[in-house]
């Protein structure tokens, strides 16, 4: 077989390649000289605005490089500062701990004082109560004992000396000396017994409140000679230690008006609304302003004498309210005590 044989390329001859150069059209040709004559100008405007790209670019660089700084800076400032304020507010929060924590002290302090203070209240109350009751018991014991003692032997005593009046010779002066010492023997009789009286009731147990505030209005008339109005409703028996702090207020209040009020009349009123008592006590007369002392408007309770505190206390134990008016025109004692109170 015979090999093919591979076709070479054939090579332009020169006036070949001249005719290829001249035939281009003449267009192409005066725009590629142009071009040419254009091309430095070209490229002197693009490294132009290279260069001005370029110092764009470093002006942003130095922009963005100066910001970082003043960024890194106040980042630094803001950390020194929150540094700060962290110190701060650690101590802060030290200092809020300390102060809750002595605030909770304290607060317990406080409510463990309340605690003690009720509690001695508590016992002063009861106390209190029950230095009344004895006093109550010691009254009764020694109005028995004035009663049943010395004044059945000053009574006797009366009685022996109506036997010596009736003997004859006795000489005039031995017989006027003699009714002189019978009139003492019979005043002192009368004196105990008022005494034993105002001690304790006579039977101020088996009689009730009414009857014995009628009792002494009607011996304190005849002593004082001071007229005594007496309103009181048919309220029946009450609880005893209400009584017996009634009874002993209307005798207290009547003895100050005597004493202090320089007054000619009071009155007594005693009545029940529903589960309450009240007992209203008034005279005409100037009570005790003038001895009393006033602070912020208000009676200063240490310049109120014994006697009104003790019947303050007597109420006070009842659960009642006590209140003292005093006016130009007189003095007033309200009592109010609930009857459901004390046990009969």
């Amino acid at each position: 077989m015979t090999p093919r044989r591979t076709p070479r390329s054939k090579k332009a001859s020169p006036n070949q390649a001249k005719q290829r150069v001249d035939s281009r059209r003449p267009d192409d040709a005066l725009g590629e000289h142009e071009a040419a004559l254009h091309a430095p100008e070209a490229s002197a405007q693009t490294q132009a605005e290279v260069e001005q790209l370029m110092g764009r670019l470093r002006d942003v660089n130095e922009r963005l490089i100066v910001t970082a700084m003043h960024a890194q800076d106040l980042s630094e400032e803001a950390h020194i500062e929150a540094t700060l304020a962290k110190i701060e507010l650690d101590d802060l929060i030290r200092q809020l701990r300390d102060a809750n924590e002595r605030l909770a002290a304290s607060t317990m302090h406080a409510h463990t004082l309340a605690v003690e203070a009720k509690e001695r209240e508590e016992a002063y109350r009861r106390l209190s109560g029950r230095i009344l009751e004895l006093q109550d018991e010691e009254r009764r014991r020694i109005a028995d004992d004035l009663h049943d003692s010395m004044g059945q032997r000053l009574a006797a005593l009366v009685m022996y000396l109506d036997l010596l009046q009736s003997e004859e010779g006795l000489a005039p002066r031995s017989r006027r000396a003699l009714v002189e010492g019978r009139s003492l023997a019979e005043q002192c009789v009368q004196d105990v017994r008022t005494l034993a009286y105002l001690l304790y009731p006579p039977l101020f147990d088996e009689m009730g409140l009414v009857k014995a505030v009628r009792w002494y209005v009607e011996g304190f008339v005849k002593r004082s000679r001071i007229q005594v109005v007496v309103s009181m409703d048919e309220i029946g028996r009450l609880p005893r230690p209400v009584e017996m702090a009634l009874f002993r207020i209307v005798q207290e209040s009547l003895t100050n008006v005597h004493r202090h009020a320089s007054a000619s009349s009071a009155s007594i009123r005693l009545a029940t609304t529903g589960e309450t008592v009240m007992l209203d006590i008034q005279d005409l007369g100037h009570g005790l302003r003038e001895d009393l002392t006033m602070q912020n408007d208000a009676l200063v309770p240490g310049t109120l004498g014994v006697g009104i505190q003790g019947m303050r206390e007597r109420i006070r134990q009842l659960a009642g309210t006590f209140d003292v008016e005093f006016t130009d025109k007189g003095t007033t004692v309200r009592v109010s005590v609930p009857l459901g109170t004390a046990a009969v």
